[in-house]
């Protein structure tokens, strides 16, 4: 499965870059893997019993004018080789290599409470200083954690948050007892 997400993901950055719209294309790759990663439309698209065609009309209906041709292509395609799993994770290695090609990456903080506008740009220039590259910030709100945020880049996890501060805490009382 890896390497069918390679392929259509450097397909798609193919197509970006030969009509050079490889930004106007990341912001809509974006605007997809979002909107169609919600679960309610996940399940949709997964349900074995919705025939391709009521697939399609999703697509017409939801992104026609609004995304690039080959994109939509891209998504009949996913429905017409029955490979409605991988559109996310195609999408999502697409943004991160044309992300990587721009000189720029993505960065998801998750946080106990939703954050004010200041805090955000706060953590977007740590990263964008920590990374030596422009950093794009998406947030997330998870009410389970107790408090505190982490921050998923490049593969990498972040952790400030409570859990984790009472982990560490835990591991050096333990340390300091043997």
């Amino acid at each position: 499965m890896a390497g069918l997400k390679e392929h259509y993901a450097t397909k798609l950055l193919e197509l970006s870059e030969k009509g050079n719209i490889l930004e106007k294309d990341l912001e809509q790759a974006v605007l997809l893997r979002d909107t169609l990663g919600e679960p309610k439309v996940q399940a949709f698209l997964r349900d074995p019993h919705i025939l391709a065609p009521v697939k399609h009309q999703l697509f017409t209906d939801s992104f026609s004018g609004n995304i690039s041709e080959h994109l939509i292509k891209f998504l009949y395609l996913m429905i017409h080789e029955n490979q409605e799993s991988l559109i996310i994770p195609v999408l999502t290695e697409y943004i991160e290599r044309a992300n990587r090609r721009l000189g720029k990456t993505e960065a998801k903080v998750v946080a106990a409470f939703p954050l004010t506008k200041e805090q955000t740009e706060s953590i977007g220039n740590v990263l964008t200083k920590k990374l030596d590259m422009p950093v794009d910030i998406s947030v997330t709100v998870d009410p389970e954690l107790i408090g505190g945020f982490y921050v998923l880049v490049d593969g990498h996890i972040f952790d400030g948050t409570v859990k984790s501060s009472f982990n560490n805490m835990k591991r050096t009382l333990k340390e300091r007892k043997l």
